[in-house]
């Protein structure tokens, strides 16, 4: 028996597996757009952040830390961020609309905030990867970006 391809996830789908995450603040459905906060804490002695998941179907979810705010230690450049603190989580085309969000993008924030948080005392990456590439300068808001790690 062949088997079949996995369907896109809706917005819908993945609001509500989200909102069933321990780790829930909000979410909510408009437009066609989902927006989605939680709470992350990496370790038992971590901060706790607020990070909020937006996810407009054809394009990736974006996500930003916001609060508390993340910067690089003595006024370095942020590693793994694209422009506006978006945080680059996996290489270009990892994440696929197929694919939930709850059980791909919420663990790599996780560990993502683990990575930054050991980068802020080490003043260095450790999370491996590679650099995200820029958006062209005429995209608008860096849209056209997929995420890189």
């Amino acid at each position: 028996m062949a088997r079949r391809a996995a369907k896109a996830k809706t917005v819908a789908q993945q609001s509500f597996l989200l909102g069933r995450l321990p780790i829930t603040a909000t979410s909510e459905v408009r437009a066609g757009r989902l927006r989605w906060e939680g709470h992350f804490q990496p370790t038992s002695c971590s901060e706790r952040y607020l990070v909020r998941i937006e996810y407009a179907p054809p394009m990736g979810p974006e996500i930003v830390v916001v609060s508390p705010r993340i910067e690089a230690p003595d006024g370095g450049e942020l590693p793994h961020v694209f422009p506006g603190d978006r945080l680059c989580l996996c290489f270009p085309d990892e994440w696929k609309p197929q694919m939930r969000i709850d059980t791909t993008i919420v663990p790599w924030i996780a560990e993502w905030l683990l990575q930054y948080e050991l980068f802020s005392f080490t003043t260095r990456w450790h999370g491996g990867g590679h650099r995200p590439a820029r958006p062209p300068v005429n995209s608008v808001g860096g849209e056209n970006a997929s995420m890189a790690a």
